[in-house]
């Protein structure tokens, strides 16, 4: 081999090596770029997701700041809230006190006037009771004088013959006089009863009707726009107390009836019948007629007649019970209507 050919394969290894080193240095390089480019991305990546996860811990943070504004505003506002509501529930209280107040003390002064009043009445109905009695008492000493002038006069005309007889009054004359009197009496104060429970149940019936029609002509803006429904509450519980109290008149008329009926009772027993306590009125009367016509020709027919307007007069005294009775159901309503009335039950429009 000759020196060309050796020198040409040592050139050729030599190119040959340098191809290889070079080689391998270009996949080491390329190796190695790779692996940066890898931990740039992953750098890259982790920056990215720090900064993410920074942002997001910040935004979060921001958030809760937020959030704790907004309770804390949330917070103040209810407290504020509540403050208000206490100061018109407080205000609410006090005006409901006042108004309580007022109604408790013009209740007080009504009741004083009806008290007053009662106690005028009672003064004036014992002075008639005692006017009455003293009449009755007049009444039966004059027929007692009568009967003992009749009874004179009866005995002077069996003396002297020849006198004419004097007609003189007779105990059931004097009697159904009274008895008429007190059937004119009973018949006004019937008038009076029926136009007093005509008056107060005409008030009664017509105050819910008022109410609602102002009510709703407060709603449709006709009338009282400044006026709150409490304020008309308040004003037709006023006038629920206005209205009249039967009960004083309740009473003292149920008085009354006794006191009649006592009078029918005296009446029947000074026409000649003893009327036991336990014994019924009408049972008195018809005691005293059957007594009467069993006389035959001798009977009396003014007692009679007397013993009809007394069974008129029980009538008429068992219809002023009945209205009575419609009395004490008025005055009932009334009192409801001032303790619990409609509009205050509902407490709502």
């Amino acid at each position: 081999m000759s020196s060309w050919q050796i020198t040409s394969v040592i050139v050729l290894l030599g190119i040959a090596a340098i191809m290889g080193g070079g080689g391998w240095l270009l996949l080491r390089y390329s190796r190695q770029r790779k692996h940066m480019i890898a931990e740039r991305l992953s750098a890259l990546k982790r920056a990215t997701a720090e900064k993410a996860a920074a942002e997001k811990a910040l935004a979060d943070k921001a958030a809760a700041h937020s959030a704790a504004i907004a309770r804390a505003a949330a917070e103040r506002l209810a407290m504020k809230r509540a403050a208000v509501e206490k100061a018109i529930a407080e205000k609410a209280a006090l005006e409901k006190a006042a108004v309580e107040q007022a109604i408790a003390e013009w209740a007080a002064a009504e009741q004083a006037e009806a008290e007053r009043a009662r106690q005028q009445r009672t003064s004036e109905d014992r002075r008639e009771i005692e006017a009455d009695e003293e009449r009755l008492r007049a009444v039966e000493d004059a027929i007692a004088e009568w009967v003992e002038a009749e009874r004179e006069g009866k005995q002077l005309a069996s003396a002297t013959l020849d006198q004419p007889q004097t007609k003189t009054a007779s105990r059931a004359e004097a009697v159904h006089q009274q008895v008429r009197s007190t059937a004119e009496q009973v018949e006004k104060e019937i008038r009076d009863l029926e136009f007093i429970k005509n008056r107060i149940e005409a008030d009664v019936d017509f105050l819910p009707i008022e109410f609602q029609q102002t009510i709703d002509d407060w709603k449709a803006g006709k009338i009282l726009r400044r006026n709150t429904f409490d304020d008309l509450k308040l004003k037709f519980r006023y006038k629920a107390y206005s209205i009249e109290d039967g009960y004083e008149m309740l009473y003292l008329y149920n008085e009354w009836l006794s006191q009649q009926r006592q009078k029918l009772r005296v009446f029947i027993r000074l026409l000649g019948t003893q009327v036991d306590k336990s014994e019924s009125i009408q049972s008195a009367i018809e005691q005293t007629e059957s007594m009467e016509r069993a006389k035959y020709l001798e009977m009396d027919v003014d007692v009679i007649f007397t013993l009809r307007d007394i069974r008129a007069i029980l009538e008429k005294l068992i219809g002023m019970e009945t209205i009575l009775k419609d009395l004490e159901t008025v005055c009932r309503r009334r009192s409801e209507q001032i303790i619990s009335p409609s509009w205050e039950a509902r407490g709502s429009l």
